[in-house]
């Protein structure tokens, strides 16, 4: 075997080592990207922990609201208008 094909023969391996690799890649993408694969299931987490943080955030909202109508009666309270009657 002379040099000329001994060095094709060393980039078909390589060729086909790349192609192998490229062939595993493909099937776990493949595999992740099925329903019940990886990427879903991050998805899901992602969908239920936002759904934490909206529920986290009603409770504030209505928190933040009850103290702005209690601020209200007292500045109401606190006004001249009520202390001179």
């Amino acid at each position: 075997m002379n040099e000329q094909e001994k060095e094709q023969n060393k980039k078909i391996n390589q060729h086909s080592r790349q192609i192998n690799d490229l062939r595993e890649r493909l099937k776990t993408l493949e595999v992740d990207m099925q329903p019940d694969g990886r990427i879903s299931e991050a998805f899901e987490q992602i969908e239920q922990h936002l759904e934490r943080h909206d529920k986290k955030f009603d409770r504030l909202e209505h928190k933040v609201n009850q103290l702005g109508s209690k601020l209200d009666i007292i500045f109401y309270l606190i006004t001249p208008a009520y202390l001179n009657a």
